[in-house]
C-alpha cells in the first residue's frame, strides 16, 4: 500500500506545519506567552517564530497583546476549534453514546466547554420524557448557576478561578443561585472532593442537574457531561444513582477523543463497546 507521510526533517523544513506548531502551543497554555518563551517551546529560532506568529496574527489565528506582547489564540482559530469539537472524527462516537445515556436516563445530556469565561455548548441529545427542559443555547448561560460551569471552574486553573471570583456578588438566576464569592469558593471545594457538580435549581426553577468530568490524555479537564432534568421527573436523589454511567460515559468520550487508531471500522467497535459499559455501570 503506498502511503505518503512528512518525514521528521520534512516537517521541520514545512513552514505550514512549523506555523501549526505554534498555534497548537498557544492554545495548550492557559496565559498568554511571549515570543522567547514560544519560540524555546516549539525550537525554532526566534526570527522565524516572530515571522510567523506575526502572519498567524495578521489573518486572525492568533492575538497579540499590545502591552504585554504576548501571544494568544485569536478569534479565527478558536472557531475553527469549536467547529472540529462539535463534527470533527469523535462527533458521530460522542453522539452515540449521549444518546445511549439520554435513553437510559430518561434526561438531557450536555457537552459543554468553557471559552473566555463563557460556557458553550459543543453538544446535546434531548430526553426521551414527556417533559423535557427547554433552554435556549443562544442566551449567555451564568456560569456559576450550573452544574458545568461550577465544574469547570472547579478544575481551572487557580488564576482563571480567582479572577471570576473577583467578579463577585453574583447575579441571581433563581432564589437557589450563588452570589458571593465565599459561598462559590465553598462550592468548588466540595466540587473537588466528590468529583461531580449539581445545579440544584440555581439556573431555572424546577430543574435540576449533574456534571462529571471529561478529562484529556495529560488528565486536564477540558469538558463537562452533564444529565439536566426537570425535579418532577428526575429528582437529584435519584439522579445521584446514575453518577457512575454518566462516569462511564464521560470516559468514553473521553477515550474517542484521543483514539488509538483511525480505523473507521475499529472505532465503531470500540464506541459500542463503550455503550454496552455504560449500561452495564452499576452492575
Amino acid at each position: 500500500m503506498n502511503e505518503t507521510s512528512i518525514s521528521p526533517p520534512e516537517a521541520d523544513k514545512s513552514p505550514v506545519l512549523k506555523a501549526l506548531r505554534l498555534l497548537a502551543h498557544v492554545a495548550q497554555c492557559y496565559e498568554p506567552v511571549m515570543l522567547a518563551d514560544l519560540s524555546r517551546a516549539v525550537r525554532l529560532p526566534k526570527p522565524t517564530s516572530y515571522r510567523l506568529a506575526s502572519m498567524l496574527e495578521r489573518a486572525g489565528y492568533m492575538r497579540k497583546d499590545p502591552i504585554t506582547l504576548r501571544y494568544s489564540i485569536g478569534p479565527k482559530f478558536e472557531a475553527i476549534a469549536l467547529s472540529g469539537l462539535r463534527n470533527g472524527g469523535a462527533s458521530v462516537g460522542r453522539r452515540f453514546l449521549m444518546d445511549a445515556l439520554a435513553r437510559r436516563v430518561g434526561a438531557r445530556v450536555n457537552f459543554v466547554v468553557m471559552r473566555g469565561g463563557e460556557l458553550l455548548t459543543v453538544a446535546w441529545v434531548e430526553s426521551t420524557s414527556a417533559i423535557r427542559v427547554d433552554i435556549n443555547l443562544d442566551l449567555q448561560i451564568p456560569v456559576q448557576c450550573t452544574a458545568s460551569g461550577k465544574l469547570l471552574l472547579a478544575y481551572a486553573k487557580d488564576e482563571v478561578r480567582e479572577r471570576f471570583l473577583r467578579t463577585a456578588p453574583f447575579r441571581a438566576s433563581t432564589p437557589n443561585s450563588i452570589t458571593t464569592a465565599r459561598e462559590l469558593k465553598q462550592e468548588f471545594a466540595r466540587i473537588r472532593s466528590r468529583k461531580y457538580s449539581e445545579d440544584r435549581e440555581e439556573l431555572i426553577q424546577g430543574v435540576n442537574c449533574l456534571a462529571v468530568p471529561v478529562r484529556d490524555a495529560a488528565d486536564e479537564v477540558v469538558a463537562g457531561l452533564a444529565l439536566m432534568a426537570p425535579v418532577a421527573v428526575l429528582p437529584l436523589t435519584q439522579a445521584r444513582a446514575f453518577l457512575p454511567e454518566l462516569r462511564a460515559c464521560a470516559d468514553a468520550i473521553a477515550a474517542d477523543m484521543t483514539p488509538g487508531g483511525s480505523n473507521p471500522s475499529a472505532a465503531s467497535a470500540r464506541t459500542a463497546g463503550r455503550a454496552n459499559a455504560i449500561r452495564n455501570a452499576r452492575a
